[in-house]
């Protein structure tokens, strides 16, 4: 498992377990409210830091909007959202209603392997957390490692509300297009591009016009490829719709360029997509 995070407040024990594995075809955020309002970031911001802020040295504490919501997942009394604080990287947060209040129950922070996946279900259910968002969470938190090259990833897409309901309507999907590239070494100077760039390919998928994981598996590039460039790869990650229901892309992305192994330690990346006639900036991340 890795560790991104580093909240003192918890131990993350992975013990054997006999509890099932994410079941293939299967979607696993079946029936999970996953629609992050701006009212619930909102929310949820506030909860985050009564749960943390008020431990901290005064110096070190922080406030609502140095909270960043990225997703949010709900089941019955029962809910969890994706986000990050100030003194640490993404973790995902559970709380459980209790008496028409939510109470912060625990985080989980870093990303499983796919092997992993049985104990991470069992930690959230250990929590309380109903099945249905124990499974969906643990989707959300885990990269099949012995299926990817080591220079795969995954990204969060976010849809607005607008965006959703457009695509959904018509019967839109997106593309998630991840580019390769490096400065060349002296082996691949001679083959780099127009802006001096030795490129290492492009992998995309194409994936359901909905909030969810999607993966690059990354195999795309190799081992040998590196050779031809100096240090490690840089990977430029641009989503847009499939143009399924006419020529024209419709949704503006946060996107991505920058090291590789920023990616990788900061996954599941998260995009937040909008309509272009929304006018919304799209954001350089992580």
């Amino acid at each position: 498992m890795r560790m991104t995070a580093c909240f003192t407040s918890i131990v993350i024990v992975l013990a054997a377990t006999a509890a099932p594995a994410l079941a293939e075809g299967v979607d696993p955020c079946a029936g999970i409210d996953t629609n992050l309002t701006d009212k619930r970031a909102r929310e949820y911001a506030h909860l985050i830091v009564d749960a943390f802020s008020k431990d901290l040295k005064p110096s070190e504490r922080f406030k609502p909007s140095d909270v960043e919501v990225e997703s949010f997942l709900g089941s019955g009394h029962w809910s969890a959202v994706n986000a990050s604080i100030p003194t640490a990287d993404m973790g995902m947060f559970f709380f459980q209603e209790v008496g028409g209040k939510k109470q912060f129950k625990d985080v989980w922070g870093g990303i499983a392997e796919a092997s992993e996946v049985p104990q991470v279900i069992k930690w959230a259910e250990d929590l309380g957390a109903p099945h249905n968002l124990a499974t969906c969470f643990a989707d959300q938190v885990s990269f099949d490692d012995s299926a990817d090259s080591p220079f795969g990833f995954t990204v969060d897409l976010i849809f607005s509300t607008k965006a959703e309901e457009r695509l959904t309507a018509l019967h839109e999907e997106v593309v998630v297009s991840a580019s390769y590239y490096g400065d060349p070494s002296e082996k691949g100077k001679e083959f780099s591009d127009d802006v001096g760039r030795f490129d290492l390919g492009t992998e995309t998928v194409q994936v359901p016009a909905s909030p969810g994981i999607a993966k690059i598996s990354g195999n795309q590039v190799g081992e040998s490829d590196l050779e031809w460039i100096e240090g490690r790869p840089n990977v430029n990650v641009n989503v847009f719709t499939a143009r399924i229901s006419g020529d024209d892309n419709l949704i503006s992305c946060d996107f991505i360029d920058g090291p590789l192994d920023d990616v990788i330690q900061s996954m599941p990346v998260a995009l937040h997509c909008t309509l272009i006639e929304e006018e919304v900036d799209a954001e350089l991340k992580p």
